[in-house]
């Protein structure tokens, strides 16, 4: 943001001038810094969370299967050659099966 000054006769008018735009950006400025440095994200639901496109979604394929609320949900781990899996020899691609049915 550019501070110009308008050309007038009056000096006191100028300053005036400048002393306004220098006000709006210094508010500017300390809104994007709140911004960056304060800001801490609402609760959201489920149902909010899986509104717009999955590849716009952040997706982290890892996450320790002995531990609760994953553990509890597990019902069975299968290779990809159907071999039953136990959970703690888990590794490469594996088929999960989880106690409501989904996989």
């Amino acid at each position: 943001m550019a501070i110009m000054a308008e050309s007038n006769n009056s000096d006191e008018i100028c300053a005036e001038n400048i002393a306004i735009k220098v006000a709006e950006w210094i508010k500017k400025c300390e809104k994007t810094i709140d911004f960056v440095h304060n800001y801490e994200p609402s609760e959201m639901s489920v149902l909010e969370a899986l509104q717009g496109h999955p590849n716009l979604k952040i997706n982290d394929p890892y996450g320790n299967i002995s531990e609760v609320p994953l553990s509890k949900k597990v019902e069975s781990i299968e290779s990809q050659n159907r071999k039953s899996l136990s959970r703690m020899n888990i590794s490469g691609k594996a088929t999960v099966k989880l106690t409501t049915g989904e996989e």
